[in-house]
């Protein structure tokens, strides 16, 4: 009888050992789901990153079209002999220059884009580039390609 209790406890004490062997600490459990999560976060934000990208490349692709519909419009009205209004002119010229400052602003952020998406990829992503601290989660979810915490953006603009 004493050897079936003494069997009877060693197999019960396999079975729990062999539990905490598989799922391991509870500590290493929790940095095990942190890390998970951190990489669907991350992988989150180069999703988001990359339809940003998507569509600045494709607003580009928009002005690009309608410089050259109107490059071609220029060339059409210098064959023509009919004089146009100055204040055409002016409105077209208005257009182009807009359209411009639009193309220098969209890959302004494209660039921020590619530069937010290299540094996922270098594992530095969500660190300010001034202080080095990480910037907070709901920062980067409004504007994913920060590249400054808010300590350091309020100084830049003040």
């Amino acid at each position: 009888m004493a050897v079936k209790a003494a069997v009877k406890t060693r197999s019960k004490k396999k079975p729990k050992a062999k539990a905490k062997a598989k799922t391991g600490s509870r500590s290493a459990r929790r940095t095990r789901s942190k890390a998970t999560a951190a990489a669907g976060e991350m992988e989150k934000f180069r999703e988001q990153l990359l339809a940003e990208q998507a569509r600045l490349e494709e607003e580009l692709r928009e002005i690009e079209r309608r410089a050259a519909r109107a490059d071609e419009s220029d060339r059409a009205n210098e064959l023509s002999s009919y004089d146009d209004h100055p204040a055409d002119l002016a409105s077209e010229t208005f257009e182009r220059e807009k359209d411009l400052a639009i193309g220098e602003s969209v890959e302004h952020m494209l660039h921020k884009v590619i530069s937010a998406l290299e540094k996922i990829d270098r594992g530095t992503y969500g660190r300010c580039d001034a202080c080095g601290k990480s910037i907070k989660r709901a920062r980067l979810k409004a504007l994913p390609f920060a590249t400054l915490c808010l300590g350091c953006q309020d100084r830049l603009e003040n």
